[in-house]
């Protein structure tokens, strides 16, 4: 085995396992397909290890492929803070985040504080949208990076980690007794909604959407209410909300995977906020 890994192979495993293809990373780092799969085809004999499956789906990292990302992804956040460090570039200027709203006060609240006070020449820009919508213009280059609920069929980023959707409904009121269980929804498009309708209707469980918002605090309120309930993470759970589950004739929910997703060419500004980010998700979390 040789002794050191090849940083440009593993910066093209890493863009071929978050864009879910050898086209769109071809597109991500302006080098050929063919080029790519070289490199990727010298990373597994290095290792005597398969890293990619091609399926239908598009292209996804095999277990032994997953693990190498995990070192990679440090690898090469060492490697360009190095050469921004030693090339003179100040960690500074405007750090665009692309994040859906309930994740901001779970995660984001205090690692903002903190970051601002470690980095007072950067400016912070923060945009909440649903994860659907903000993959798009990451894409397109309108953000640095993106915190987004992952798409299960593709997803897309590391994954910084995965949170349980959980039943609430408020405190001293019981909406849950309702014939056909009033629901409070994020708006179409949020990656949630669809599996949890399937899952009521799997469960044989009447349901009516009676709210939606593409805002957090729009469907909290209405939960806070006392006329619907609602499934939200765990991690985004006011203390006000009860828990509802089996005991109340609902069925077991998922779990959604929180990914980061960087851009091509991340400033240091990037970099440093993408690790303070993994370092405060992988806290663990107190129950609400």
């Amino acid at each position: 085995m040789a002794a050191h890994f090849d940083l440009a192979a593993l910066d093209m495993l890493v863009a071929v396992a978050e864009t879910g293809g050898f086209t769109a990373a071809s597109a991500r780092l302006g080098r050929t397909q063919s080029a790519i799969s070289v490199r990727i085809q010298d990373l597994e004999s290095q290792l005597g290890q398969k890293l990619l499956e091609r399926s239908r789906r598009g292209v996804t990292p095999t277990d032994a492929g997953e693990r190498l990302i995990g070192h990679a992804r440090r690898l090469l956040a060492v490697e360009r803070e190095a050469l921004a460090e030693l090339g003179g570039e100040a960690t500074a200027g405007r750090l665009r985040i692309g994040i859906p709203d309930d994740y901001v006060d779970a995660y984001l609240r205090p690692l903002i504080a903190r970051f601002a006070a470690e980095h007072p020449r950067v400016e912070l820009e923060l945009r909440c949208d649903l994860s659907k919508n903000i993959e798009p213009l990451l894409a397109a280059g309108e953000f640095d990076l993106a915190v987004v609920t992952q798409d299960p069929q593709r997803p897309r980023g590391e994954v910084l980690r995965r949170e349980p959707l959980i039943w609430v409904a408020a405190r001293g009121h019981r909406p849950e007794l309702q014939e056909a269980l009033p629901l409070a929804l994020f708006s179409d498009g949020c990656r949630a909604r669809p599996r949890i309708l399937a899952a009521l209707d799997a469960a044989g469980k009447a349901h009516r959407l009676v709210f939606s918002s593409s805002h957090t605090s729009g469907v909290l309120s209405a939960v806070e209410a006392g006329f619907c309930v609602t499934a939200i993470t765990e991690s985004a759970i006011p203390p006000g909300l009860r828990r509802l589950g089996a005991a109340e004739d609902l069925p077991p929910l998922f779990e959604m995977s929180v990914g980061l997703i960087i851009g091509p060419q991340p400033s240091a500004a990037a970099l440093r906020f993408a690790q303070a980010l993994r370092e405060e998700m992988a806290a663990p979390r107190l129950a609400a």
